[in-house]
């Protein structure tokens, strides 16, 4: 709340020193604004405009007033047809990202849950540069680089992910985008900002979530996991790696530096 006692003629600043960590999903709460303002706002008005201008031609016209309305009405025709085709797609992809965005957030308050008691620290929404990370847990087994996939299971039927140690299939499909490939840059850019950040070297396990969904039995000696995110705690506990609490400590302190730091960047 603003103090209503302050002059608007002096200069100010915020209270707040330090800017909070990003929540679960910030990234795609983001997207969603830009795809509803730079691609639906837009046409969903000018439609608008149009068929106003089209109902006042047609007021005119019945109150034999000068009148052109088929002209109004050709035009809010156009204008209401471009709207469709532009703002369909847009409208699927907000439904898709608030799909995500939901996802994630869900994920995060389970991690929170659940890992938080087992001596973890858990951050969310790492930004990089044109991508994020969904999730980091930092404990006592390690490092985890967690990409969340909220992918819409059938009504009825199989829904089933297999992972064979290189690829992911969701009930007998590949997915558009690798999520692999995805999460493995994600765990090395990881490691490098830390190395650059902390002065160490840290290890990073990938890890591919799927909410909601039965995940076959992993491969043994992977690389990746590629989980349920009701199986992640009991994975991580069971982890044969260690890191100590001065090195969990040193690691969250410059994640949460660099997403400050980056927050401050897009806020500028």
């Amino acid at each position: 709340m603003c103090d209503a006692g302050v002059s608007a003629e002096r200069k100010t600043k915020s209270p707040i020193k330090n800017l909070p960590v990003r929540l679960p999903g910030q990234t795609i709460w983001h997207r969603i604004n830009d795809v509803l303002f730079d691609r639906i706002v837009f046409y969903a008005m000018m439609a608008y405009v149009f068929v106003v201008l089209a109902g006042y031609e047609w007021l005119k016209f019945v109150f034999h007033a000068t009148h052109h309305p088929w002209l109004f009405t050709g035009l809010a025709a156009i204008a209401v047809i471009v709207a469709l085709v532009k703002c369909r797609p847009a409208l699927r992809e907000v439904r898709d990202l608030k799909q995500g965005r939901i996802g994630e957030e869900a994920v995060g308050q389970y991690l929170e849950e659940k890992l938080r008691p087992l001596g973890c620290q858990v951050l969310h929404d790492i930004p990089g540069d044109g991508f994020n990370i969904d999730h980091v847990a930092i404990g006592p087994t390690g490092i985890y680089c967690i990409e969340t996939k909220t992918i819409s299971k059938p009504a009825k039927g199989a829904a089933e992910v297999k992972f064979d140690g290189e690829q992911i299939s969701v009930n007998g499909f590949a997915p558009d985008r690798d999520p692999v490939v995805q999460v493995k840059a994600g765990a090395r850019f990881l490691r490098d900002l830390l190395a650059e950040s902390a002065g160490k070297k840290f290890g990073i396990r990938p890890v591919v979530l799927y909410p909601g969904w039965f995940v076959s039995k992993q491969p043994e000696n992977a690389d990746v996991w590629v989980l349920n995110e009701k199986a992640l705690p009991t994975f991580i506990q069971n982890a044969r790696s260690s890191l100590p609490p001065e090195d969990i400590n040193l690691v969250t302190f410059h994640l949460k530096r660099y997403v400050i730091a980056k927050t401050k960047e897009e806020q500028a």
